[in-house]
């Protein structure tokens, strides 16, 4: 019974300092994945796209998913605009990263959010799909001549540096695991 005992708070004590169970599957039910370009997680009607606005959106995306949370980058976000903005882009911002919302001004005024999964490696650039491509900048077709819109700007979130309160959760379970075999043994 002892050993028993032992083995499984050995178990739970390595599940809980494990980082592998805790990574987020690129396969998402509900995100659409391309062979060419990083995975939308989900797209939204955003009015003014401050970074505020659009780390609301990412982490109720996320939650939907069951992921854990992101936050700003540096504390403020990293958020790169354009004046003309480009229908789809491959852009390498300089810094590592692991979710961006990209905002398409229009009519429309959608707002995307990215998780770099690009050919299942996380390279740090950010490749949208083709406008076009269900459900990225769709057509517009109030604007003359009819086409894709602009992308205005973009914002970068990092990984959340909060524990997960299941991984503290599993931590606690291992420390009174060790706690009660130390007075097992000591009987």
């Amino acid at each position: 019974m002892k050993k028993a005992f032992l083995a499984i708070c050995v178990c739970a004590i390595f599940f809980a300092a494990s980082t592998v169970w805790a990574v987020p599957s690129t396969n998402v039910p509900g995100g659409w994945t391309y062979l060419n370009a990083d995975t939308i997680l989900g797209y939204e009607y955003l009015q003014q796209g401050n970074e505020t606005e659009a780390l609301t959106f990412a982490n109720a995306v996320l939650a939907v998913y069951g992921m854990a949370p992101t936050e700003l980058l540096n504390g403020t976000g990293e958020k790169i605009t354009f004046q003309a903005g480009p229908n789809d882009i491959i852009l390498d911002p300089g810094f590592a990263w692991v979710y961006a919302v990209v905002k398409v001004d229009g009519p429309n005024d959608y707002s995307y959010l990215f998780w770099d999964t690009y050919a299942a490696g996380g390279d740090n650039i950010l490749q949208t799909p083709t406008a076009n491509t269900f459900p990225y900048n769709m057509i517009d077709t109030n604007s003359v001549p009819p086409g894709p819109l602009g992308i205005s700007g973009i914002t970068f979130f990092g990984p959340s540096s909060v524990p997960e309160p299941m991984t503290l959760l599993l931590l606690g379970f291992g420390l009174v695991g060790m706690a009660g075999a130390r007075r097992v043994f000591k009987k």
